[in-house]
């Protein structure tokens, strides 16, 4: 393997790849272009792209569109883009080049690109995407980077966090096939590879899996192909920046519902204990209470407008290429799942504070009561004794 491009990966534990390795045969047909690995993280509430403007070299991200329809894709408050330089990554047995850039979104969130050149046989692919998700180690070097550019970014992150979760997606991008197939060519002779490629399978699927796997495929004109899977996008595109934006906005939409729903089940978790305690008669022994209330309520307005502020950060309209590979890998992401998982919790978060914030009131009412008669009983007997 050459260290230009990557041509085929191992994947590790099996013997190294190769004509007599392949699960698949080859197909005759080479992607010509790049691997895009996508890692977005979560770093805090929000970030001031302001103030970060001042702390990174940010890059032009002008992008055209070799589409005739209008521009109706692109975020509400554009991001900011910044170069990170050369690095160099194992991949199997090899040591290949890969460009890193970050993108920086309010919301929050960091997505950190890596960029390799690729040259490889479609038959080739499975290994390559089994590799990548098995082991790690384009996102090894990105954990290694988004630590670097958290101090970078600390005065522009209000609430900073630190969390394991990134949510990681790969597209593979082809400038052109050598030798040039028309795409249902392609498609009639690599389905097998593509299919497992998608799946991150190193070994062929089951007819049925195959066409369910690519039935998202979508063109826009006879020369191009989208195909989307919930980890993997394959892309025969000569400009396919637009198409890696709506890719990467919706791994940051995926980042962010996974992380409010992980904060939602804490909340409820830690509040639980207290959904069974019934309220004291007096004010000052409510005062843990009183808190988990306030915490319910904070959270929940938190958590309402920070899904409101990523559901309307990115908007696709007009372009109906675009809007389809949104609709289509928006769907194999189970976006639609998660807002609904975060959206039941919400639910139940605010059952509980109604609850526990109607035990509170019940409390109060029944003292303010005690109190009334107690008053009334005082002043029938100071009356009496006068």
């Amino acid at each position: 393997m050459s260290r230009d491009a990557i041509a085929s990966v191992p994947v590790p534990g099996t013997a190294p790849a190769g004509p007599a390795a392949r699960a698949f045969p080859e197909t005759g047909v080479r992607l010509v272009g790049r691997l895009v690995g996508l890692f977005s993280f979560d770093v805090g509430a929000e970030i001031d792209l302001e103030r970060a403007r001042t702390l990174l070299p940010t890059a032009a991200s002008d992008r055209a569109s070799r589409r005739a329809a209008p521009t109706y894709a692109g975020h509400t408050t554009p991001p900011l883009r910044a170069a990170l330089g050369e690095r160099t990554v194992r991949l199997g047995d090899t040591s290949v080049p890969v460009t890193a850039s970050m993108v920086v979104h309010e919301v929050g969130a960091i997505t950190i690109v890596l960029t390799a050149p690729l040259a490889a046989d479609v038959a080739d692919l499975p290994g390559l995407t089994a590799t990548l998700t098995g082991a790690g180690p384009l996102e090894d070097e990105a954990r290694a980077l988004v630590d670097e550019q958290r101090g970078r970014l600390a005065l522009a992150v209000s609430k900073p966090a630190v969390t394991d979760v990134v949510e990681d997606y790969y597209v593979i991008q082809a400038d052109r096939l050598d030798p040039p197939v028309p795409i249902a060519e392609l498609l009639q002779r690599a389905r097998g590879p593509l299919a497992a490629a998608l799946r991150c399978e190193p070994t062929p699927l089951s007819p049925a899996e195959v066409e369910d796997t690519l039935r998202s495929q979508l063109s826009y004109y006879p020369d191009d192909l989208a195909i989307g899977d919930w980890n993997v996008t394959v892309l025969v595109d000569p400009d396919p920046w637009e198409a890696i934006d709506v890719l990467e906005n919706l791994n940051i939409q995926l980042l962010e519902l996974r992380y409010f729903d992980a904060l939602l089940d804490r909340q409820l978790a830690d509040s639980y204990a207290l959904a069974a305690t019934r309220a004291r008669a007096l004010p000052l022994w409510n005062g843990a209470l009183q808190r988990t209330i306030d915490d319910l309520a904070t959270v929940r307005l938190e958590v309402v407008s920070m899904v409101e502020r990523v559901h309307n950060a990115f908007k696709v309209g007009g372009d109906i290429y675009l809007a389809k590979l949104h609709t289509r890998t928006a769907e194999r992401l189970g976006i639609r799942a998660w807002e609904e998982s975060v959206q039941r919790k919400l639910d139940v978060l605010q059952l509980r504070y109604s609850l526990l914030l109607e035990r509170v009131r019940t409390a109060r009412s029944e003292l303010l009561e005690t109190t009334i008669v107690v008053l009334i009983v005082l002043e029938i007997v100071l009356f009496g004794w006068s």
